[in-house]
Formats: structure tokens, C-alpha cells, sequence
């Protein structure tokens, strides 16, 4: 089982990544990266600092972007 799961971890290499970079997440909120920059110094959406690599849950981008339609 263990060898099975390794295989699959090797052929698909985004299957350990958590949250989505700062760049894709500029694309699909269709931000550019200063203003995306702001909102996360503001806090209005969440991060995570994982090995100095910053990302964003995709969950969080749809808070955001739930949020900014409301308004």
C-alpha cells in the first residue's frame, strides 16, 4: 500500500502542494500582484508561510472574492 502511494506521489507532483502561489492566485482573483500584495499586508485574505514559499488557500480566494462581489 505504502509503495502504491509513493508511485502516485511521484507521477502527480502538485499532490503534495498546499494552497495556490501568489501568482495563480493574482490570475484567478484577475488582481495584479500589487494590489493581491496590499490585500494580504491588510489581511483581508489569509496566508500561509510554508519553507519561505507564500500561498493561499483556495478557499480563502473565494472568501475574498465572495466578499468583494457583496459589496
Amino acid at each position: 500500500m505504502l509503495s502504491r502511494l509513493s508511485k502516485y506521489k511521484r507521477q502527480r507532483p502538485g499532490f503534495l502542494k498546499r494552497g495556490i502561489s501568489l501568482v495563480q492566485a493574482a490570475k484567478f482573483l484577475n488582481l495584479n500582484q500589487a494590489n493581491l500584495y496590499m490585500a494580504l499586508q491588510k489581511g483581508e485574505i489569509p496566508m500561509c508561510r510554508t519553507n519561505g514559499r507564500t500561498t493561499v488557500s483556495a478557499g480563502a480566494l473565494l472568501d475574498y472574492q465572495a466578499r468583494k462581489r457583496s459589496n
